[in-house]
């Protein structure tokens, strides 16, 4: 077996940017935004690195459902906003699939994900979508800010792409529409990362031009174009005379081409100045010419700077010895500006098109980083940039250069067999009511189109439709009774004069509406206690749990032989206490750690393996009435004497014993005193254990 290759400077795994560091604390929470969008993708690759999950979707079956559901239901939030015309497919209702509804023809470009644990924050800011594609195969350009309490990175930056993802999540929003259960759990978690990151990083740019300084680069409705926003960072400073452009798209051949005519005015005015396209060329058979992924309105110089600007095109090409596979496609952006002294360098999703760079009416939501340093103080910081630049050969000087550029990306935005949604459509969420029944309940802005129909996800047969909305008296929400045991992901939207159908994402109004897999589901006692008493993870403990009960289906003859293994010893009583025993300290310890969200707390107490469960499985398991009554109130009595800890981030002390108080005022009702009259003693130790004060 060949050694891995050691990775070369200025590149790495986008991937790897989702693993948290250490020291990073419990993960609590997440969201992303991106143009096209894979579920598979994001849930089996990206978040799983973010909660660290130990099990493997392909190979480790209900390990791995049952370590997924644990971990994705105490997050926060986790959610990914998509530009409407990608916003579909089946997932995990853990967590949200928001579609980004612009207007006119502007669509959601940007790439960033905001990774969140309890004691580190960071920004993850590329041009590589959330796809298999945008993650394996591409050349992207990415860039990570880490945000903690030694970091040295300008909280202003944070701020801006805080403001700019609040932003973005109202166009999930349709007109005349309000906040829906999930873009109000993707504002709190913005909230928290503001309030958690006030004493990370530094709140002023250091005064040495030698330290690179970082800014954030967003464009988008009522935002300043790129150039704008670069200007203002370059003010004080001589004008640049490079200019370095990286795009795999551009305006189309037939436009003005606004960011080529711009960026000449960008320039220094006196003097010359240089240009050089980045592109990718294919070389024409029988000939010595190139035909060129760019339009031919790149290469025009205005008559009156013939002899002062000079543009060429670098040919991008895979080196051999660090990107052998062929056909890979270049999908990354950024724009080099270089004086004799000064260098800035922007990466991230904007194409150097005119909705890319802001300079159209129709403006993208984009997101990128511009880098600005005093290279003659750090040369350092030039060679290291450099570094992340991919390599470029220069075309023959003999060679005729072709131009045919390629389709942008917004040229072809519906998939197809697609329309989108109309307007009227708000959102759908699952929720679960008193009798804890699913229903989904469906917001409207307005009046639909005539004749609308929605499927759920590939049913053929349609869920509901017009005439039952209108016999409900057209409803601005709309909620229906679920039949079945798992909720949809997404329903599919038919309408008179629509080609296809749209689809309608589906989310949760609260964590609580979804049901735990099966394998979670009424958990035995016994596997209970094991679980609580156990240093292993969750997922290991009940798989090894169910290989033992698919052994133990059928007795064997040893077994049957020996008169002590067939005697059942959990069923006396002073055994079973001790075991019950131990797995309350054990839960006891457990809630005494620090909880990160109202989620994790709320799984804790209420999940299949929470306060409540326990209490469940004792009631159902008990083998008289007083042994019942007796470890409910041990039960309570063990949540009495929790200590709940807390660190920076975390749910504070006094709100975990509030919940706990909750919990333990509803296990009290569950024991009957009266069926205690006949043990006196019995009966006294439950008094004073639910009489008994907390610490």
């Amino acid at each position: 077996m060949s050694k891995p290759r050691p990775a070369l400077p200025g590149r790495a795994k986008i991937l790897d940017a989702w693993v948290p560091p250490e020291e990073a604390g419990d993960a609590i929470g997440c969201v992303a935004t991106t143009f096209t969008f894979s579920p598979v993708l994001f849930e089996e690759e990206c978040l799983a690195r973010f909660v660290h999950l130990e099990s493997n979707a392909s190979e480790d079956g209900a390990a791995y459902l049952v370590e997924r559901e644990e971990k994705i239901a105490q997050l926060l939030c986790a959610a990914v906003l998509v530009d409407q015309h990608h916003a579909k497919g089946t997932r995990n209702l853990r967590w949200d699939l928001l579609p980004a509804r612009l207007s006119g023809s502007a669509i959601l470009h940007a790439k960033v994900s905001l990774l969140l644990w309890s004691r580190h924050a960071r920004l993850i800011v590329a041009s590589a979508n959330l796809t298999e594609d945008g993650y394996r195969r591409n050349h992207e350009i990415f860039g990570v800010l880490d945000y903690h309490p030694e970091s040295q990175i300008p909280l202003p930056v944070l701020d801006d792409f805080l403001l700019f993802l609040d932003e973005a999540v109202s166009t999930a929003n349709p007109p005349g529409g309000s906040d829906s259960p999930a873009v109000s759990r993707w504002r709190v978690f913005l909230e928290r990362v503001k309030s958690m990151t006030r004493e990370w990083g530094i709140k002023e740019y250091p005064r040495s031009w030698g330290i690179p300084r970082v800014y954030a680069v967003l464009t988008g409705p009522n935002r300043d174009d790129v150039f704008t926003q670069l200007g203002k960072l370059w003010t004080g400073h001589p004008p640049p005379d490079e200019a370095y452009v990286l795009s795999p798209f551009f305006d189309p051949p037939h436009a003005c081409n606004r960011p080529a005519k711009t960026l000449l005015k960008f320039l220094k005015q006196r003097g010359k100045v240089y240009v050089q396209y980045d592109v990718t060329a294919e070389e024409i058979p029988g000939e010595r010419a190139a035909l060129v992924h760019a339009p031919a309105a790149l290469a025009k110089v205005p008559p009156d700077d013939k002899n002062r600007v000079k543009i060429c095109f670098g040919w991008l090409k895979p080196a051999p010895d660090d990107f052998p596979e062929e056909g890979r496609p270049i999908h990354a952006k950024s724009l080099w500006l270089r004086s004799n002294r000064w260098l800035c360098y922007m990466i991230g999703s904007s194409n150097f098109t005119s909705p890319g760079y802001g300079l159209d009416k129709t403006r993208n939501l984009e997101a990128n980083l511009a880098y600005l340093v005093d290279y003659q103080q750090n040369p350092r910081a030039d060679r290291a940039w450099q570094h992340a630049c991919l390599p470029v050969e220069e075309f023959p000087h003999d060679w005729t250069l072709r131009f045919q550029p390629q389709e942008d990306e917004q040229e072809d935005t519906a998939p197809a067999e697609f329309d989108l949604l109309p307007p009227a459509f708000g959102h759908a969420n699952v929720g679960l009511d008193e009798q804890q029944h699913l229903y989904v309940e469906f917001a409207f802005t307005n009046t639909p189109p005539a004749g609308w129909k929605l499927f759920a996800e590939d049913d053929q047969e349609r869920f509901t439709d017009a005439s039952h909305w209108n016999a409900q008296g057209n409803p601005l929400t709309f909620r229906l009774r679920w039949p079945r045991e798992r909720p949809p992901s997404y329903f599919r939207v038919t309408w008179q004069g629509c080609h296809y159908g749209a689809y309608w994402p589906v989310n949760i109004i609260a964590s609580t509406a979804l049901p735990p897999p099966p394998e979670l589901n009424n958990l035995p006692l016994e596997v209970l206690m094991e679980i609580l008493s156990s240093a292993r993870p969750l997922h290991q403990v009940l798989h090894r749990w169910l290989r033992r009960s698919q052994k133990s289906s059928t007795i064997t003859t040893e077994t049957a032989l020996d008169p002590h293994r067939r005697v059942n010893t959990s069923s006396f009583l002073l055994q079973r206490t001790r075991r019950v025993s131990n797995a309350l300290t054990a839960l006891r310890r457990r809630l005494q750690m620090p909880v990160a969200s109202e989620a994790a707390l709320t799984w804790r107490l209420h999940g299949p393996i929470g306060v409540l469960a326990l209490a469940k499985a004792i009631s159902q398991e008990a083998r008289s009435e007083p042994e019942r009554c007796f470890l409910l109130a041990e039960l309570c009595l063990e949540l009495k004497r929790v200590q709940p800890q807390t660190t920076p981030g975390c749910l504070p002390a006094e709100r975990i014993r509030e919940a706990l108080q909750e919990i333990i005022r509803e296990i009290s009702t569950q024991i009957n005193a009266a069926a205690l009259n006949d043990h006196p003693r019995l009966a006294a130790y439950v008094k004073r254990a639910l009489a008994e004060d907390a610490p």
